[in-house]
């Protein structure tokens, strides 16, 4: 999207940026989804002895053109989403993209744990176990927030693996809604 926000990486991040600004131009029906990477990527350093350094900004979220989403009694809308131990709130952010909403996830609020809150910290941070919680945030919960804002797309693109679960989010509501076996 733009500099400014530096939750994307890559050649993928700008193809998503891009996305959303042609479908906005063509005024199609289009919403996105992503996580609100409150570090974004890190900035590189070599030190002394030739050695990467990564180091880690914090995102002035008062800074950009981001608003929080609010719920129809005015506090902020928060989603959650099952984990293996226990569930991980997200409160969701909105940027107009155009005529285009992007809704971001984010897990550092107070009513998650430590364990949880730093799921959306930074992009491409952590090791595996972090790339899989990252992926249930994004998958799960951006269906769920689908539903929350009252959504119902009939189709859904998916960038790339980070949202994979999204895939088993639908199959499990079909089943459900359907009631029919996989």
């Amino acid at each position: 999207l733009d500099e400014i926000l530096p939750i994307y990486s890559g050649g993928l991040g700008i193809l998503s940026g891009d996305h959303l600004k042609s479908a906005s131009d063509l005024g199609l029906p289009f919403v996105a989804i992503g996580l609100l990477y409150k570090n974004g990527y890190f900035h590189q350093k070599i030190n002394k002895a030739g050695g990467q350094v990564s180091e880690y900004q914090d995102i002035e979220l008062n800074n950009l053109p981001i608003i929080p989403v609010k719920k129809e009694t005015g506090e902020d809308l928060i989603i959650s989403v099952k984990m293996p131990n226990s569930r991980v709130f997200l409160k969701v952010w909105k940027i107009a993209v155009g005529r285009i909403n992007l809704y971001l996830l984010d897990s550092d609020i107070e009513e998650n744990s430590e364990e949880y809150r730093g799921i959306t910290l930074r992009l491409y941070g952590g090791d595996q176990e972090m790339r899989i919680q990252q992926e249930i945030v994004l998958g799960i919960g951006g269906v769920t927030l689908l539903k929350e804002l009252g959504l119902d797309p009939t189709v859904y693109h998916m960038n790339e693996g980070h949202s994979s679960f999204l895939v088993l989010e639908l199959i499990k509501n079909i089943m459900e809604e359907k009631k029919v076996s996989f």
